[in-house]
């Protein structure tokens, strides 16, 4: 008889946007339960958190792509990215 090893025998792995959001909703908590901050002033600079929070999701794999530092997957992805700007949009 064969033995497949279990899929839950490995750690499960929290993607780092639920952590930026997990933390956010204590952060507001917080302030409105044990601090009185209004509610309104939570949600403006939550929203404004929000914003930059998630460009910094969005923009995550352009780690390697600045102009003027080599890497060793330079050569290997110059055909993929033949006619790129060289911008990140």
């Amino acid at each position: 008889m064969e033995s497949h090893p279990s899929v839950t025998d490995r750690p499960v792995r929290i993607p780092p946007i639920a952590w930026f959001l997990g933390v956010g909703l204590i952060v507001a908590l917080v302030a409105i339960f044990f601090f009185n901050v209004a509610i309104n002033t939570v949600a403006y600079y939550g929203f404004l958190a929000l914003m930059i929070g998630s460009h910094f999701f969005m923009h995550g794999g352009h780690g390697g792509h600045q102009p003027g530092v080599a890497s060793n997957t330079d050569k290997a992805n110059k055909d993929e990215h033949a006619g790129h700007s060289g911008s990140c949009h």
